[in-house]
């Protein structure tokens, strides 16, 4: 398999979309210091990106619909839907730039703890107060066979998830980016930009699934028909609507596991280890095992080169306990796990999250998984406000 399609199927979508053309449009634009490393946007981005890249995208997928579908109303259908997804680079470019600027930071979650994470409850907690790795990065927890939207003939899979924090306002307060990659159901990726939704400061304090709700409203609230808007501007309103619906779909369908992530890279603190990505040939494992700090810099950059990458592994310490488990001889069920709110500090106004995790029971009397609580929380600033 050559680079090319190899990139296609790589687990993670950094790395599947290094050679898209908005990828490198926010690439340059990165390196250009159009956005910068804690998500501040140069002011004329949005037009750059309007101008260079959505509308010469528009007219070539203008011309490839008159050739293909004469009829105009269907053509006129279709390009008010493709409108609508390149209407989304105005998110996906930044969000991709922070990425690349905050070191292409990838987490890749191994299947038992994201197993164990479904398995957990996360109940009235919030987001307000969650301490990121970095301001940008992102997670990869495989395809997910059941949070899933209708893709032609079949269906599109959500397999991973872009984060990052940006400035809302001068006091300080910052906005939550979610955008979401999918992938088809042989594996292979949805090059383009996938779902993407974001959360307020006052979202963020919401019980999450009243959050969701409230941030779907708010940004369908930007595409509501005025009474002067043309009949192609209130269809080119209702795609943006549907898209931004089907973003809640996804998000709905996925707000445990995507809570419980986040909640579990923030109680890991430090405690990670770069290496090769899962698909990466066990030669450069090798090779990264015995090589020094600078060397693996230049490792690093060949991966890429080669449609591989070099990612955070988590979830090994679960790994061998939930295999054994699985491995019982009776009907094994889950008694999931839940997040602990525990007030503390003065007139008790602080809160701590701790995870109770999930026990696996009935596998094997002998290697159920014992239920343990880990504290989350940035170690250098445990306490969050709520």
């Amino acid at each position: 398999m050559n680079v090319t399609d190899r990139l296609k199927f790589s687990p993670y979508a950094p790395v599947r979309y290094q050679k898209e053309i908005w990828w490198i449009f926010a690439v340059e634009a990165a390196r250009a210091s159009c956005v910068l490393k804690d998500g501040r946007i140069a002011y004329h981005l949005m037009d750059k990106i309007q101008d260079e890249l959505v509308e010469p995208a528009l007219r070539v997928g203008m011309e490839q619909l008159r050739q293909e579908f004469p009829g105009s109303a269907e053509r006129g259908h279709l390009a008010c839907a493709i409108g609508a997804k390149m209407a989304e680079m105005h998110h996906w470019v930044p969000l991709a730039a922070q990425f690349f600027n905050c070191g292409r930071q990838i987490f890749d979650l191994t299947d038992e703890v994201v197993e164990m994470l479904e398995q957990t409850d996360f109940g009235d907690c919030t987001l307000e107060g969650w301490h990121p790795p970095y301001e940008a990065f992102f997670v990869h927890f495989g395809k997910r066979d059941a949070i899933r939207l209708p893709w032609g003939e079949d269906f599109e899979y959500l397999d991973g998830a872009f984060v990052a924090m940006t400035p809302y306002d001068e006091q300080g307060n910052v906005r939550l980016k979610l955008g979401f990659s999918t992938c088809k159901k042989g594996g292979e990726g949805v090059m383009s930009p996938g779902y993407f939704m974001d959360f307020t400061p006052e979202e963020q304090a919401m019980p999450v699934a009243l959050a969701i709700e409230h941030a779907i409203a708010r940004r369908a609230s930007n595409f509501l028909d005025q009474l002067d808007d043309s009949e192609s501007a209130k269809a080119l309103n209702a795609h943006r609507r549907a898209e931004i619906n089907d973003c809640g779909e996804i998000l709905k369908q996925a707000s445990s596991l995507i809570v419980n992530v986040l909640f579990y890279l923030e109680s890991l603190g430090t405690q990670r280890r770069l290496e090769p990505g899962r698909d990466a040939p066990t030669d450069y494992t090798v090779r990264w095992e015995q090589s020094n700090p600078r060397q693996r810099e230049k490792l690093k950059s060949k991966l890429l080169s080669e449609g591989y990458t070099a990612v955070y592994l988590l979830g090994r310490e679960f790994s061998s306990s939930n295999t054994a488990a699985h491995g019982g001889h009776r009907r094994a069920h889950w008694r999931r796990g839940h997040w602990r709110r525990q007030h503390h500090g003065q007139a008790n106004s602080l809160i701590k999250r701790k995870w109770i995790k999930p026990q696996l029971i009935g596998a094997s009397s002998a290697d159920d998984l014992t239920g343990h609580i880990y504290v989350v929380g940035n170690p250098e600033t445990p306490d969050t406000q709520h």
